[in-house]
């Protein structure tokens, strides 16, 4: 679990400055295992809607980011992936807009 929650965190830190502003209302969580193979999950009214209740949300799932990575090196870069691809859904992206 260190070694996941240290590549989640390394990812987090990977975005540029510029953007962490519209971040602060997110929170990312590491769950073991997910509902129908999910690598993650954003839930939240996305950052053109912050402050509109809940935090925004980015769960990150652990064992299918283990299932889908045949190395350490792997499994960072499909956290990092993931993360990326949630954070875009906060900025209002959708699924055909994000480049994976």
């Amino acid at each position: 679990m260190a070694q996941f929650e240290a590549a989640a965190q390394a990812a987090v830190d990977s975005i540029p400055d510029e953007f962490k502003p519209y971040l602060e209302n997110t929170i990312f969580i590491i769950e073991e295992s997910s509902p129908e193979g999910l690598m993650g999950l954003y839930e939240g009214a996305t950052a053109l809607g912050a402050g509109e209740g809940m935090p925004e949300r980015v769960t990150l799932f652990k064992r299918a980011h283990e299932q889908a990575a045949d190395s350490l090196e792997g499994l960072v870069e499909e956290v990092r992936r993931t993360i990326l691809h949630e954070v875009g859904h906060h900025f209002g992206m959708e699924e055909r807009d994000l480049p994976f």
